[in-house]
């Protein structure tokens, strides 16, 4: 039995070895203490030495060792434990000794040493916003263990960063220091030299006899040429776009027959003593492929023919497999084979093309289809909406537990959702959850609240009237029932889907404004029917002069409006109609209109508004597809005509006390995706004012101004503002002369169109704060009478802005636009105006 000396206090078990001779032990011995050679002893106890930030029980547990154990010397057990403590890669430094012994019973301690901590760390060599991106990249945070794979992610991570931005020269070094300041701390320093800006000079193509190189290049969406021209397309190289762009090279081909094309080789040249760099791909077509015999088998709800004209594809088509795909599984429009089947309940069906002969040049394919049964829809719930209350979405869910599960009804369940505006629409979301064996499927709508009311606080230059302050609060998503429950005050009741808007703009004595109104978009709650109220006072005083001063010229305006809305089913659900009965009081006292002998006296509107509406925009805020036409008719009875009353003779008073006119309003805007996030909206408008009697003449409120940013402002005397970017507000209006540097308004016109064009480019999809910068055209035109139309004389603008949206504030805006064409009463061209952009769109 071979007899061992062991350090009585530091006898040391390392990883490598079991137990080994005095002289190769770490520590100096000043004791020994005998242990024998394969005799089993008692683990008596467990000390842990050198750890700061561990826990003992923890450590233990680790290691695999306890109190009790037996071990054999050399120990495969504490072999283990040293081992399993190294995995946590939390350590510089693990020792176990040997510190005692009483018979059989041995006494262990556990000594550690911590790798060091991150107390802090730099940045230099950058500016302070790249600092601030190269933080969150990193992500490194006080108290963080350095470790060998922590440096050298966070290079790694610096470095990517900069590849991404076509910076591959870039340098980074890393310095460590310990910091003096702190226990067993370090400092990182990350210095960097970021080189410059690699660019892409030429994409050569070799072997592409068929396809141009023009066409492939264009295939290739985010790897671009530099050129001066292109400024909304980034030239630098990112590998991974070039490689996904690769894919999208040989899906070009793929379309267009060539199904065996593939990339042979790339390569990249770098221009010496140049910032550019050159790519070359070489590229083998093969051959041409073309569909010959396409056969269906296993349907049996639709025959053949139906399936053919669906699909779209006839024999002699290039073979094209992404064509396919779209026909069988995924059309943009839901016009696919998948999307026939599934709108009729076939949950379960399945498609598998098949390619069954390939001969020459022609492939002929079998469509396998499996049918299955048809899918009800068992249950209906709705995840996240922790204000909005569950009867105000599922009043607009299509899918109903009984009904057979349609996958259009789900796709349009999302829309009405997104509408809504409560919710987030980039986390919308669906899981339908079907049970064959049941023939049943569970539809699980996921929604993100998001702030819906909005906030107006703003100080404007109101002309001759000063400053001119605006309030006004919106709460879009209102609870009525719930004003008089202090618990649903957090901070306002809210959760049914009302509306309630309160405004208010004042100058002080100069002007002044008040607005309530309330919508009730379900009344009832059965039926999509909404019911609106709303009320307005305003008040003009020019000169700000007390009542029963002679020389007071104001204008005030008192306004009441009940609507019914209702959600048409024909021609399409898409449709709502609009009626309302509208109340003006006007007051003038010295105002002058542009009517003789009508400074003073009284008119009142009763008026019937008509609103028929078209809307399948996907999302409210920053549509990308469809549309939205409006066609408005406002009229008053015909007093003139039911009284039969001779006007010739009568004063303005009795003319205009009782308001007489019809109004015609045509809207439309179309919206297209050109590419992801860049959209262009096109708009066109018109409106015509009429009169029952000649004799009596138009109304001197009601008429059209256009130009400018078309925001009402403090302008209440009954005109109808249309905007007109380039130009001056209100200043298109026939009849305006020039006297001096002041442009004299005319009374407005009768008949006006508008046309409009903007590219718009969303960069920021963040519910809490899109942001869209555009570009326009624009042009339009105001006329005295219906013998005035000139369709094609028109005043033109251009220019750009840019757009914010915010749930708190809503839409805010500039634009900078160039008007070309003199106003009325000038003859020099508009130029150069700004317009700020509040709560509306052009």
């Amino acid at each position: 039995m071979k007899i061992l000396k062991i350090p009585a206090l530091y006898t040391v078990l390392l990883l490598s070895l079991y137990i080994v001779l005095p002289s190769q032990i770490h520590g100096q011995v000043q004791n020994t203490v005998e242990v024998t050679e394969g005799l089993e002893y008692e683990i008596g106890g467990i000390t842990l030495a050198g750890a700061q930030h561990l826990d003992y029980n923890l450590v233990l547990l680790i290691s695999g060792l306890n109190v009790g154990d037996r071990i054999v010397f050399p120990s495969d057990k504490i072999t283990r434990a040293i081992k399993n403590l190294w995995k946590q890669k939390l350590f510089e430094d693990i020792q176990i000794y040997v510190t005692g012994k009483s018979g059989r019973i041995i006494y262990l301690e556990i000594y550690l040493k911590d790798l060091p901590r991150l107390s802090k760390y730099y940045i230099t060599g950058v500016k302070k916003s790249r600092r601030d991106e190269l933080r969150d990249e990193i992500k490194l945070n006080r108290g963080n263990i350095v470790t060998d794979n922590l440096i050298i992610t966070a290079k790694n991570k610096i470095l990517k960063y900069y590849e991404d931005k076509g910076y591959f020269d870039a340098e980074v070094e890393v310095v460590t220091e310990r910091d003096t300041a702190e226990n067993n701390a370090l400092i990182l320093g990350f210095r960097i030299k970021e080189g410059e800006r690699i660019k892409i000079k030429e994409i050569e193509f070799i072997g592409n006899k068929n396809i141009s190189d023009a066409k492939l290049r264009k295939a290739m969406k985010e790897t671009k040429r530099h050129r001066w021209y292109n400024i909304f397309r980034t030239s630098k190289y990112i590998d991974e776009k070039f490689r996904e762009d690769l894919e999208k090279v040989i899906d070009k081909y793929q379309e267009n027959g060539y199904r065996d094309a593939r990339i042979l080789k790339d390569s990249i040249y770098r221009i010496p003593g140049d910032n550019f760099i050159n790519l070359y791909i070489t590229i083998e077509e093969g051959n041409k492929f073309y569909f010959r015999n396409i056969t269906w088998i296993g349907n049996t709800k639709y025959p053949d023919e139906v399936l053919n004209a669906v699909l779209k594809i006839k024999k002699g088509d290039p073979y094209d497999a992404k064509r396919l795909s779209e026909r069988l599984y995924a059309d943009p429009n839901g016009n696919d084979v998948n999307s026939l089947y599934m709108d009729n309940g076939y949950l379960f069906f399945n498609l598998t093309p098949v390619e069954v002969l390939i001969e020459n040049d022609s492939i002929d394919l079998e469509m396998r289809i499996r049918e299955g049964r048809q899918a009800t829809i068992n249950r209906v719930t709705v995840n996240g909406n922790d204000r909005t209350n569950d009867h105000v979405i599922m009043r607009e869910v299509r899918t109903r537990p009984g009904d057979l599960f349609r996958k259009s009804d789900i796709q349009r369940t999302m829309r009405e959702l997104s509408q809504l505006g409560f919710f987030d629409p980039q986390q919308l979301n669906v899981n339908p959850v079907p049970n064959p064996e049941t023939g049943t499927v569970d539809i699980e709508y996921t929604v993100v609240e998001r702030s819906t009311s909005q906030l107006e606080l703003q100080g404007g230059w109101g002309g001759g009237l000063g400053i001119v302050g605006t309030l006004g609060l919106s709460f879009n998503n209102f609870s009525a029932r719930n004003i008089f429950n202090k618990k649903a005050w957090a901070p306002l009741p809210s959760g049914d889907g009302q509306t309630l808007n309160l405004r208010a703009q004042s100058t002080g004595r100069f002007f002044q404004n008040y607005s309530i109104s309330f919508t009730e978009p379900w009344l009832g709650g059965k039926k999509p029917n909404s019911l609106t109220i709303s009320g307005y006072h305003s008040v003009q005083n020019f000169g700000g002069r007390r009542i029963g001063d002679p020389l007071r010229q104001a204008l005030n305006i008192t306004g009441l409006t009940v609507g019914l809305g209702k959600r048409l089913r024909w021609p399409d659900d898409y449709f709502t109609l609009y009626q309302a009965l509208e109340f003006q009081h006007y007051r003038l006292d010295n105002f002058e209109l542009g009517i003789p002998n009508f400074r003073n006296g009284f008119s009142n509107n009763f008026s019937y508004r008509f609103v028929l509406t078209r809307n399948n925009t996907d999302v409210p805020i920053f549509p990308t597809r469809g549309s939205n036409t409006i066609f408005t008719l406002k009229l008053t009875p015909p007093y003139s005509l039911l009284t039969g009353r001779d006007y010739s003779d009568a004063t303005p008073q009795d003319k205009y006390y009782l308001l007489e006119y019809y109004k015609f309003k045509f809207n439309t805007t179309w919206y297209t995706e050109i590419y992801k996030n860049i959209v262009i909206s096109s708009h066109a408008e018109m409106g015509f004012m009429g009169t029952y009697n000649r004799v009596i003449g138009l109304s001197p409120f009601e008429r059209f101004f256009v130009g400018g940013d078309g925001i009402q402002n403090f302008i209440l005397d009954g005109r109808e503002i249309i905007g007109l970017r380039g130009y001056p507000n209100n200043s298109i209006v026939p009849g305006a002369t020039s006297t001096g540097q002041q442009s004299q308004l005319g009374n407005g016109g009768v008949l006006y169109s508008k046309y409009t064009a903007e590219l718009r480019f969303l960069i920021s999809p963040n519910p809490n704060a899109q942001i869209w910068p555009l570009l326009f055209v624009e042009a339009g035109n105001n006329f005295g009478s219906f013998r005035e139309y000139r369709p094609f004389q028109l005043y033109r603008s251009t220019g750009a802005g840019i757009r914010i949206f915010m749930p708190m504030f809503g839409l805010l805006g500039i634009d900078v636009g160039y008007g070309f064409d003199p106003v009325p009463g000038f003859s020099a061209p508009s130029g150069w105006r700004t317009h700020f952009i509040i709560g509306q769109q052009f």
